[in-house]
């Protein structure tokens, strides 16, 4: 045979099955584009120059990472589906004269085809979009990334390369499959059906524990660290579970249904149950798929979007003024005070909300009521984590200049402000214990020199003894016992104006000495580039998540409408009418594809609190808003799965009707 045989035998193949190979196509097209599109951004020679950039490149690289494994998961999957479509065809093509090794080279071709086809439509989108993209990043990290060529070629041969091998990797598997069967095995492939299952109660009943472990070691954690460490078990323990539900516990309650006379036995039900029972072992861990990426998209987009919607609450917590300096000398505050006023005058911006205090950080534990040193726990711990606290500590005195309400404190009692989710009744401090008083509000909210994300805490003593007291029982030494002078402000002014006093800040900034700068709008560029590429990632992901979900339903329908079309036609002749068929085709799809969704939302509402708890790392504080974002999320892929089902429900109606 000749190579244009082989080459005319391959079209015409993917022509006369396009009702499976388009999707596959289209499939692999979007993969690639998404891919292209990551990699031509990662290696845009302006977007490190701009502030926030870096992070930016960093956190696609893991996107890149993660669209690569989806890829080649996703292309295996769908090209086993079409293989097994396909093996009556290719026992035809032995019995007709072909070898195997002809028939293997029509597969080649037939591949080798998509993937020129999708490389060029993927790559050629890539770049025909390629500054809508660029305008998308300017609008998600908020930073003028400079617009340059789309074309860029080390995207293009990585992209090439990388699909080339997860292609070459599917040529070997078809010529394996191929070599490995005989002709009438392959003849008979198409209509290799699955026996009917055992109820395994064993495996059901692990899957339900399985799963059940799972969510209670979601619920179980109390701290960022412990979510964060258990959180791949966690995910692990749930996807067991999953499948295993599916696999055994749905063929376990149909089998309960089949016992149910009264219910099996009627128009309505007998078709549905007998026909997902036989066949539940394949079906069941495709459902289990859709209900893991549908979870996967719902997760993936409600905490990216929350995470981003709340990234100006999270900047105001972390550094509540526009404008933060911390000095080790009282000198040196009192003359930047100057400076400030002077700089303000000259740019022409207006400054509010100036204040300057006294106060010294430290960094300790309180556990059993008790002040640590940060040495006698370990940040990584699990238990020890929530137990950390970052805090700033002044006097009453100054407290009552800064915020303008005195406290009164008596001789053995503090005040505290504490993000800390457990709230102790007194505190001991080496020898001394104080009780303590719980302040709910900060009329002007004190800057630290640093962010943080442990346990922040304000603490406000009687007088000097005490800070000396619990820097001891911390454990601090001779650097962090002294104390910190720190200027704050807002300010206000066009951008221009701002620019000019920022610049002149920072220029002075060279002369001081021992002191931390934080420029809010700095900060807000590098803040929005992290938080937007993690935006950006998470829509992109979630897109492709609810991508492969949607394929799977199709191929799913597909496989299932071939299954039935003979059956369907033989319930017809004897008297079931198109009305009927539509009916039972319409509860076995409700039953069965929606199923996972129920699955997905469950899975999303078990998951909440360790989500809630890792977000807390980013300084996202705000309960209600994340399960607020989390559930608009839910609901939009359910919107999606939705549309999903009614196109499908209709593909597999038109396969099996009479």
């Amino acid at each position: 045979m000749t190579k244009l045989i082989y080459f005319r035998l391959a079209l015409t193949n993917l022509w006369k099955n396009r009702q499976t190979y388009l999707p596959f196509l289209l499939a692999s097209t979007l993969l690639t584009f998404t891919q292209y599109s990551f990699l031509m951004i990662t290696f845009n020679p302006g977007l490190s120059k701009v502030h926030g950039g870096m992070q930016f490149q960093v956190i696609l690289t893991l996107g890149i990472v993660v669209v690569s494994l989806f890829s080649a998961i996703f292309l295996f999957y769908a090209n086993g589906f079409l293989i097994k479509r396909r093996k009556k065809e290719m026992g035809l093509y032995s019995i007709l004269g072909m070898e195997k090794k002809h028939i293997a080279r029509v597969l080649l071709h037939e591949l080798s085809l998509t993937w020129l086809f999708s490389m060029a439509l993927g790559i050629g989108l890539g770049i025909l979009l390629g500054r809508l993209m660029f305008l998308l990043i300017r609008l998600a990290i908020r930073i003028d990334v400079p617009l340059v060529g789309s074309v860029n070629l080390p995207a293009v041969w990585i992209t090439l390369g990388l699909f080339a091998v997860l292609f070459l990797l599917l040529i070997l598997c078809n010529t394996w499959q191929v070599r490995s069967v005989d002709p009438v095995e392959l003849l008979r492939g198409g209509r290799t059906g699955e026996r009917e299952p055992k109820a395994r109660w064993f495996l059901a009943i692990l899957g339900v524990l399985t799963m059940g472990a799972g969510y209670w070691l979601a619920q179980r954690v109390q701290n960022p660290m412990a979510a964060i460490a258990l959180f791949l078990v966690a995910v692990v323990l749930v996807i067991v579970g999953t499948y295993l539900m599916f696999l055994s516990g749905s063929i376990a309650l149909l089998k309960l249904l089949k016992r149910h006379k009264r219910y099996y036995y009627s128009s309505r039900h007998f078709v549905t149950v007998s026909g997902m029972l036989y066949r539940m072992k394949q079906n069941a861990a495709g459902l289990a798929s859709i209900a893991i990426l549908c979870t996967m998209a719902m997760i993936t987009i409600g905490t990216t979007v929350g995470l981003y919607n709340g990234s100006e609450k999270m900047l105001s917590e972390y550094y509540p003024s526009d404008l933060q300096v911390t000095f080790a000398d009282e000198a040196a505050l009192r003359d930047a005070q100057a400076l400030n006023a002077t700089f303000a005058r000259q740019a022409g911006v207006s400054v509010t909300d100036a204040h300057a205090f006294t106060g010294y950080e430290a960094a300790f534990a309180i556990d059993h009521e008790t002040v640590l040193p940060s040495s006698a726990l370990t940040y990584a711990s699990m238990n020890d984590y929530g137990k950390m606290h970052d805090a700033l500590l002044m006097t009453q005195d100054t407290w009552a200049a800064l915020e303008g309400e005195p406290l009164n404190l008596a001789p053995d009692e503090l005040a505290l402000w504490t993000t800390a989710a457990q709230r102790p009744t007194a505190l001991t401090v080496g020898s001394r214990r104080f009780s303590l008083r719980y302040l709910e509000s900060l009329p002007v909210v004190p800057c630290m020199s640093h962010g943080s994300a442990i346990t922040k805490s304000y603490i406000v003593v009687p007088d000097a003894a005490a800070i000396r007291s619990i820097l001891e029982a911390a454990q601090a030494t001779a650097d962090d016992q002294a104390p910190v002078y720190t200027l704050q402000c807002n300010v206000q002014g066009d951008r221009a104006t701002l620019e000019r006093y920022y610049a002149a800040i920072e220029t002075q900034a060279t002369d001081w000495k021992d002191h931390s700068l934080r420029i809010k709008g700095n900060l807000r560029e590098e803040w929005y580039a992290m938080h937007g590429g993690f935006l950006f990632i998470g829509i992109f992901l979630g897109f492709i998540f609810l991508m492969g979900t949607a394929l799977i339903l199709y191929f799913k329908q597909i496989s299932e409408g071939y299954q039935d079309h003979d059956r369907f036609i033989i319930l017809q002749k004897v008297g079931m009418s198109n009305d009927e068929v539509r009916a039972t085709v319409r509860r076995q799809i409700l039953l069965v594809f929606y199923l996972p969704l129920a699955v997905a939302v469950c899975h999303v509402a078990g998951s909440l609190h360790m989500m809630i708890l890792m977000l807390q790392l980013f300084g996202l504080m705000d309960v209600p808003y994340i399960a607020l974002n989390t559930f608009a999320a839910a609901l939009g892929v359910a919107i999606f799965y939705w549309l999903f089902y009614r196109q499908t429900a209709k593909t597999y109606y038109r396969m099996v009707k009479f």
